[in-house]
């Protein structure tokens, strides 16, 4: 199967740089979960990257915001509010949505997408421009390596939004660090630097942003001049949590369920 061509919408842009598959955050990540038909076009893209036979890696990058904890809440907000129809204390002039599923689209497609990076079968890595709201950080810890500009930060937007994390944070979390620094982490109100995500082993390096682009594009160059046969051979070793992930998700969606029916909001 032969890779899909450059292509760009509202929500990323593609290309490919030899081997190397490269995807670009640069709009509005939110129309993947509340657009049906672009979350298919991405999903459908990263099956297309997975079983080409051209590709031997995939970078994943967003512009500084687009993941940030304040543009999250926000969504996060305007979601509960059409969901229970109750003023949002987020912001005085926001209006009731008229999209009520919003809440369940955006939930089953963060699921969706971070259960496709953790079975992807080619090397995946993550460049991290920017603040990082909690759930993002979760799907990004589906993936084989993590980087971050030196300014990245770790945003625990579920404590500002009163609800569980999602994104499969609280699966992941545990089996990378230990579940006191795990716990320190989920309840920490400061952002933690790229730094101290460096020393958790959470992240496997940050740079300065001058040349973040350059330093992850040559580090995943370098990664994936190993043999294909070898990446995929390990990475069936490393998958073997698929399914435990699955049963999680829906342990999480009711704990996410439940947290909205009680309608826990705490302004910004």
């Amino acid at each position: 199967m032969t890779a899909k061509p450059d292509c760009q919408n509202a929500c990323y842009s593609h290309h490919l740089e030899g081997s190397l598959a490269i995807i670009d955050f640069s709009g509005d990540i939110y129309q993947l979960g509340t657009c049906l038909e672009l979350r298919a076009t991405f999903l459908s893209l990263l099956h297309s990257l997975n079983d080409s036979p051209e590709i031997k890696g995939l970078l994943l990058l967003n512009s500084p915001g687009v993941f940030g904890d304040e543009k999250y809440c926000h969504f996060m907000h305007s979601a509960l509010v059409a969901r229970g129809g109750r003023p949002c204390l987020y912001s005085r002039s926001a209006k009731l949505s008229d999209n009520p599923i919003k809440m369940e689209r955006w939930k089953n497609a963060l699921s969706q997408i971070t259960q496709e990076v953790l079975k992807f079968k080619k090397l995946l890595i993550v460049g991290f421009e920017g603040g990082v709201a909690s759930s993002f950080f979760g799907t990004a810890l589906a993936a084989d390596y993590r980087y971050g500009t030196d300014e990245m930060t770790f945003q625990s937007s579920h404590l500002r939004l009163g609800l569980p994390p999602g994104g499969g944070l609280g699966f992941f979390l545990p089996r990378f660090t230990s579940q006191p620094k795990a716990r320190d982490l989920l309840f920490s109100t400061e952002p933690t630097s790229a730094s101290d995500l460096h020393q958790l082993g959470l992240l496997d390096g940050h740079f300065p942003s001058s040349v973040f682009r350059n330093e992850c594009k040559q580090i995943a160059s370098d990664l994936i001049k190993m043999p294909i046969q070898a990446i995929v051979g390990v990475k069936s070793i490393t998958q073997r949590h698929c399914q435990d992930l699955i049963a999680f998700h829906e342990y999480e969606d009711r704990a996410m369920d439940q947290a909205c029916a009680k309608q826990i909001f705490h302004k910004g």
